[in-house]
């Protein structure tokens, strides 16, 4: 706990400082000396500063065109900020250099290349952010029925529906999962994007997700921030099934699915257990896990379990040694998803934040995410459908190591 109130009043600390910092350099590139301007000026800054908490807050209480376009803006800024956030210094920096410099540019033409190059940025994240690629892999999961022998199995995580995500960013992942022809189908939580929006208008899209077999879906951190009411009645609309720490079988293959602890019951430790045993360690078996640490047994609150969860994730894996699992997807992470981001997940996860990791006899893959979260920018990783080829294991993978 003392954990996650020190890296909050930092965050604030770097959101106070950085706002203040832009106000300054306008206020001196363009010469303001009027009181009322100066006062103008640091309001839209203020407004700035705080628009995407009020976006949070005007989407909870209505989802409507005006809140939508305030949602927006409020998220296009957060981009744009963050990548001002490294150019400032700079900027400041090449002016303390260049000051004695006759042929030094002026404040203003530097400061407006700079800008450029932060909006230069920003605007290719926003492009990448919605082109979806698809992943494909092979995984060799032991013991794997003949008839489960290079089927396609798809794994969706993060993909936040809500005001930025809506229904024809859905539509385009649907038509895209849809045409691999999958056998199965994973949501490995953060479907929706916690923000506040009518749910019950995805239902229908996404009950045209098609696998042979079935869709399974398991929680994210972002569906308990709605209340899981509204999240869970959705997905029980589209027709698909949760599994809420519980083992189902298909033919031989083992899906558990374990949900995501911070808004479970606080018999979670035992749930998770009584998961752990259900599972036949002579059958393979994929874990449905949504982030990519071991399978929380805490029965700690859930200030703490979150704080652990983003601050200390357990990178221990003892669960999916214990029970056999031969396969945990997961997500969470969005491998940063802006730049620099990307090294800041890694470290914090242990390099467990992104890809496929064989770990003491089985296999985690962590996707970087199917939508995005905040800004609708990815500058540090892609948007991405995984496809995974269930293969057995070749016989010289079965061999005995020397």
């Amino acid at each position: 706990m003392t954990s996650f109130i020190f890296y909050s009043f930092l965050t604030l600390g770097i959101l106070l400082g950085s706002h203040y910092i832009l106000y300054f350099t306008t206020v001196r590139v363009f010469n303001i000396n009027r009181t009322g301007v100066k006062r103008t000026l640091q309001f839209a800054v203020a407004v700035l500063m705080i628009s995407y908490f009020l976006s949070a807050i005007f989407l909870r209480l209505s989802s409507n065109l005006v809140t939508i376009i305030f949602s927006w803006i409020s998220s296009l800024w957060m981009g744009l900020w963050l990548h001002l956030l490294p150019v400032l210094p700079v900027f400041w920096l090449v002016v303390a250099i260049t000051k004695n410099e006759k042929s030094a540019p002026s404040m203003r033409t530097a400061f407006g290349v700079f800008v450029g190059l932060a909006l230069a940025v920003t605007v290719y994240g926003a492009l990448n952010a919605f082109s979806v690629t698809v992943k494909r892999l092979d995984v060799q999961l032991a013991d794997l029925p003949d008839h489960w022998n290079g089927k396609t199995v798809v794994q969706l995580s993060d993909v936040h529906l809500g005001s930025i995500r809506g229904l024809r960013f859905l539509r385009g992942v649907i038509d895209k999962v849809n045409d691999l022809e999958p056998d199965l189908i994973f949501i490995t939580g953060d479907l929706f994007d916690g923000m506040g929006a009518n749910l019950h208008t995805f239902a229908e899209p996404l009950r045209e997700l098609s696998a042979s077999r079935d869709v399974f879906f398991v929680t994210g951190n972002h569906e308990g921030y709605l209340g899981l009411t509204e999240p869970l009645a959705t997905v029980e609309q589209a027709g698909m099934r949760i599994l809420n720490d519980e083992v189902v079988e298909l033919d031989g293959l083992q899906i558990a699915g374990a949900s995501f602890p911070e808004f479970s019951t606080a018999n979670k430790t035992r749930s998770v257990a009584r998961m752990g045993e259900a599972i036949d360690p002579t059958k393979p078996c994929i874990l449905l896990y949504h982030t990519p640490t071991d399978v929380a047994e805490s029965s700690s609150g859930r200030a703490e379990q979150q704080a652990s969860t983003y601050l200390e994730p357990d990178i221990d894996f003892s669960f999916a040694r214990k029970f056999r699992v031969d396969l945990q997807l997961s997500g969470h992470t969005h491998e940063g998803q802006i730049f620099p981001f990307t090294y800041l997940t890694q470290w914090i996860f242990g390099g467990y934040h992104y890809g496929l990791h064989e770990i003491d006899g089985f296999s985690l893959y962590i996707t970087s995410g199917t939508g995005t979260w905040g800004p609708p920018l990815r500058t540090g990783s892609k948007s991405e459908i995984v496809a995974i080829t269930l293969r057995q294991p070749t016989p010289l993978s079965r061999s005995p190591q020397p």
